[in-house]
């Protein structure tokens, strides 16, 4: 309270000042003042009487005359004006083709006088300051008139009207219209809000097309000639030219013969609201009007509501249609650009009129038929045929890239540092501004490019204009992933399957049930959202039996329903996309999921198998390939299937992998040093390899042979005793016994490496870790530090691999393990997921809802798996 109580006498004081600063330094409007009212010598007479005494102010003051406002500018009160002399309004007669002020509408005159009114008096030295919780000094740049919205109530009809269906009703009878609902404040610039805003004379240049002085003030484009002529009233300011309220934004880009496609194209996001506290008021001042008045408005983020300046709420807002429904936020524009009072957002609320402003970017029409024709917009020429088969939530991308909530931020000094709502550089140059308008809430500037969305460029391009391509869509939306694939600086291949062979996703938690299930996505046109056919899945044949059981259908995203599919489609997705090309013949290509692509062939000859695919015979063909900015889009005929089986079930069900399967199958249950869990937080298909953390991983299988001779050796000790050697189980020693454990765990550990490395006809010469952590100061071959992880050397030229060890013994050596491919046994991947809870708990795929559709994918680790000749040691 004390800072704004110091603020406010701060103020006054300079007002005190400035008033006998300017009675010295500018003509007074001084007459002959009645002594009785004690005003000081030096005060002026009223804003009127001036006016008349100069006696080239007839036409402004008809205008006061005829609208019963001369009482207001004789009388004592606050106000500042903006006027211009009679030879001004010749100018603007002849600019209108009317001979003179007769032949003025009322609607025009109240236009002119109410427009350059402002209530209180400033001096344009503290016209650029402005009160919000404190004193903002010399960064406004608006501020509000008295002008009315009723001030200019319309009549269309016909083609004044937009194109689009909303406006269908309405264009044989005609619409009483609102363009806006809402204040048009005045635009102004001065010598300390340029300075403090970092604005130049050079930018000034660029968005109005004049020079200006240091110490001119403009309001639009409008020079003040004569400034802070001081009145027992307020202030008189006189202008170049007659002021008339310019259009706002959208109006502006209406008008403008040259950017016509545009102005359409912006039209498809506007709809008549009926304005009932509107047309209320309007009757009251126009008792003899009987029909209703609406409000355009367009659908936005951030827009007025219909009552903004009223009493009287109303439920319609910019984020919902006119019969209240809820607009996608799809199709919602970053503001409204017919919003005359724009406030931009921020995170407590909206910001001060008077601090800023909006700013458009608007390819004229030659721009964008060259983009369209022959520029990058071929592709949408190609897929859609013209501008207005182009889908409008495809549309609204291109126009949110053009439309800035910041004019102070887009001023031509700041275009090399502008980014647009999803931290991409926007690329305008100065020479790309061809005209310009100042609007009365932002700047529009007309070019000559456009500057398409990352949208349009990325590889996801190719599936937001495909309708071939709606449920890979709908779940790069829901999981946030656009901005992901719209990144330019990365190159991504991005595998689409298309919806038609959407038909089977074998679900990995009906995996691991005694019923398993598989899923059928389809896009729901009524919903515009994904459902999920269930269908029962027999693992034998790899096919769906019999009918469906029925049909996830969700209508909101906070059904479970919704966040099923999402979940799904999330996990597709991230074993969808490989960062980096996947046709440079390496065979094998990680996705962002860390799941393993077998990938051979390039372009439409491409084939591809996922893990699940190679255990099932199954692959996936690409139908097209789209080169995109940054990497490859191909559709292909089937979701690629992932691994559905974990290590531990190869391991398991391998017969020449027993004896090491036996080995980590065998810690208890309750052994600090157990390798395979089944547990809270680690749910799976089956049971998960305990130290895998969500990344992928090589494990080397030493043959039964391979084990059995480690153990004869001494190397190490089995759980059940085998002839003369006694086994884990069998030990009576406590502390002998809790060695063995430790040891064998260790032993164990050390064939699990961080990385899968396949054999895929690429040479290899690579140092990896390992699970096995050193416990020693003992020399070892890669000179591994006490508490990291021990490591081991592969290497192989491409049909092959051979490790070396942290063991550098010359009998190890010799008999150095490697990779057998002769059998097969080599690139088995294997995945091993986590689930939010346990599958076998769940209640069964028959019953639609429950604990079944509640589960989640939460995360997953993946596994190559190779048979190798001897055991890895590191000691």
């Amino acid at each position: 309270m004390e800072n704004s109580l110091r603020a406010i006498s701060s103020q006054i004081s300079k007002f005190i000042l400035g008033l006998i600063f300017v009675c010295l330094m500018v003509t007074s409007c001084k007459e002959g003042l009645d002594t009785e009212v004690n005003e000081p010598e030096w005060l002026g007479s009223s804003i009127y009487d001036y006016l008349n005494k100069s006696g080239n102010y007839t036409n402004y003051l008809r205008l006061v005359d005829d609208l019963n406002y001369s009482d207001v500018l004789k009388l004592t009160g606050s106000k500042t004006v903006f006027v211009a002399d009679d030879e001004a309004f010749n100018r603007f007669y002849h600019k209108l083709g009317i001979t003179g002020y007769d032949q003025l509408s009322m609607a025009q005159k109240k236009l002119i006088l109410n427009y350059g009114m402002v209530n209180d008096a400033y001096l344009m030295e503290t016209f650029s300051n402005y009160y919000a919780g404190g004193l903002y000094e010399g960064l406004a740049i608006r501020r509000a008139s008295a002008i009315s919205p009723f001030d200019s109530v319309a009549h269309e009809s016909g083609s004044q009207l937009p194109a689009s269906s909303f406006w269908d009703n309405y264009r044989t009878k005609g619409i009483y219209l609102l363009r806006d609902n809402t204040n048009s404040p005045l635009v102004y610039f001065t010598k300390k809000n340029m300075e403090l805003n970092a604005i130049t004379n050079a930018d000034f240049r660029l968005f109005t097309g004049l020079d200006r002085d240091d110490n001119d003030v403009y309001l639009f484009k409008n020079k003040i000639t004569s400034r802070d002529i001081i009145c027992k009233n307020g202030y008189i300011n006189v202008l170049s030219d007659v002021l008339l309220p310019p259009a706002n934004m959208a109006q502006l880009i209406k008008e403008n013969p040259s950017t016509q496609t545009f102005s359409s194209l912006l039209d498809r996001f506007c709809a008549p609201y009926f304005d009932a506290a509107n047309t209320l008021l309007y009757k009251q001042l126009h008792p003899e009007f009987s029909d209703s008045v609406f409000t355009k408005k367009y659908f936005s983020n951030n827009g007025a509501a219909l009552s903004e300046f009223t009493s009287i709420s109303s439920p319609y807002i910019t984020t919902k249609y006119p019969n209240n429904t809820a607009i996608s936020s799809q199709l919602l524009l970053p503001f409204d650009p017919g919003w005359n009072s724009y406030r931009s957002t921020k995170s407590n609320g909206l910001t001060p009129i008077e601090s800023d402003m909006a700013a458009m970017f608007v390819p004229n029409d030659e721009a964008l038929r060259e983009y369209f024709d022959n520029g990058a917009g071929s592709v949408l020429k190609e897929r859609y045929g013209s501008w207005d088969n182009i889908p409008n939530d495809i549309l609204a991308i291109l126009l949110r890239r053009h439309m800035r909530n910041s004019f102070v931020e887009s001023v031509p000094s700041r275009f090399n540092k502008m980014i647009d709502s999803e931290n991409s550089a926007l690329p305008v140059q100065g020479g790309d501004i061809v005209d310009n308008y100042v609007g009365v809430n932002g700047v529009v500037y007309v070019t000559n490019k456009v500057y398409p969305p990352d949208d349009y460029a990325s590889v996801y391009g190719p599936v937001l204009f495909s309708e071939k391509t709606k449920i890979f869509n709908w779940a790069i939306i829901q999981n946030d992933f656009r901005l992901y694939l719209n990144s330019l600086i990365s190159k991504y291949s991005f595998f689409v399957p298309t919806d038609a062979y959407f038909k089977k996703y074998i679900d990995p938690v009906a995996f691991g049930k005694d019923v398993p299930a598989a899923l059928k996505f389809w896009y729901n046109t009524k919903t515009s959202m994904v459902n999920a056919t269930i269908y029962k899945y027999d693992k034998t044949t790899n096919e769906i039996v019999g009918d469906s059981i029925g049909v996830l259908a969700p209508t909101l995203t906070s059904d479970n329903t919704y966040k099923f599919i999402v979940n799904r489609l999330l996990d597709l997705l991230d074993s969808h996309i490989v960062v980096g090309g996947v046709e440079t013949g390496k065979g094998y290509y990680l996705t962002k999921g860390n799941n393993f692509l077998k990938v051979s062939g390039s372009g439409n000859e491409m084939t591809i198998k996922g893990g699940g695919d190679i255990t099932l015979g199954t692959v996936s063909t690409v139908s097209n390939t789209y080169n995109q900015t940054n990497g490859k889009t191909y559709f292909i005929d089937k979701p690629i299937q992932a691994p559905l089986k974990s290590v531990y079930q190869i391991l398991s069900e391998t017969q020449e992998f027993s004896d090491f399967f036996a080995l980590l199958n065998g810690f208890p249950a309750t052994s600090n040093s157990v390798i395979f869990v089944r547990k809270a937080n680690y749910w799976g298909i089956d049971f998960n390899v305990k130290f895998f953390n969500t990344f992928n991983y090589t494990v080397y299988v030493p043959t039964n042979s391979a084990i059995r001779n480690a153990i004869n050796n001494g190397l190490i000790t089995p759980w059940v005793s085998k002839g003369t050697i006694i086994g884990i189980n069998d030990m009576t020693d406590a502390t002998l016994k809790a060695a063995a454990i430790l040891k064998l765990e260790r032993f164990l550990r050390y064939h699990f490496q961080d990385n899968s490395v396949f054999i895929s006809g690429q040479s290899i010469n690579n140092t990896y870790q390992t699970a096995a952590m050193k416990l020693d100061d003992i020399n070892s071959n890669f000179n591994t530090y006490k508490n990291k992880f021990y490591r081991l050397g592969v290497t192989g030229d491409g049909t092959d691999l051979s490790l070396t060890t942290e063991f550098t013994a010359s009998d190890y050596s010799t008999n150095a393990p490697k990779v057998i491919t002769s059998a097969g046994l080599y690139n088995l991947m294997a995945r091993d997921y986590v689930f939010n809870a346990d599958p076998k708990a769940m209640n069964e795929i028959t019953v639609v809802g429950g604990s079944y559709t509640t589960s989640t994918i939460s995360t997953s680790s993946t596994a190559v798996i190779h048979q190798i000749s001897n055991v890895l040691r590191f000691q």
